[in-house]
C-alpha cells in the first residue's frame, strides 16, 4: 500500500514539473507583446508620469511641441507651472 502512495506522489510530481516547463516554452515562443493591443505608441504624462496612448490623452501645443495628459487635472497643473 505504501508503494502505491509513493507511486502516486511521483506522478504527481512530474505532472507539476511537466506542466512548469510546457508553460516557460509557451511563454518563450510568444514572445513579449509591443506597445498595446493596437500596436500604437505611448507617450508618457510629464506631471505624473503615466503612460497613455495619444489617441486617448488630453493634449496642450506649446513652443513647437506637443505634451500629452492623463486627465484634464494634469493638464491644468502643467499650465500652472510653465
Amino acid at each position: 500500500m505504501a508503494w502505491m502512495l509513493r507511486l502516486l506522489f511521483a506522478v504527481l510530481i512530474i505532472r507539476l514539473i511537466w506542466k512548469f516547463v510546457a508553460g516557460m516554452v509557451a511563454g518563450a515562443r510568444e514572445g513579449r507583446p509591443r506597445g498595446t493591443k493596437t500596436g500604437g505608441v505611448l507617450v508618457r504624462d510629464p506631471v505624473c508620469g503615466t503612460y497613455i496612448e495619444p489617441s486617448r490623452a488630453f493634449s496642450t501645443h506649446e513652443g513647437g511641441t506637443t505634451h500629452y495628459f492623463c486627465s484634464r487635472e494634469c493638464q491644468q497643473s502643467f499650465g500652472k507651472t510653465t
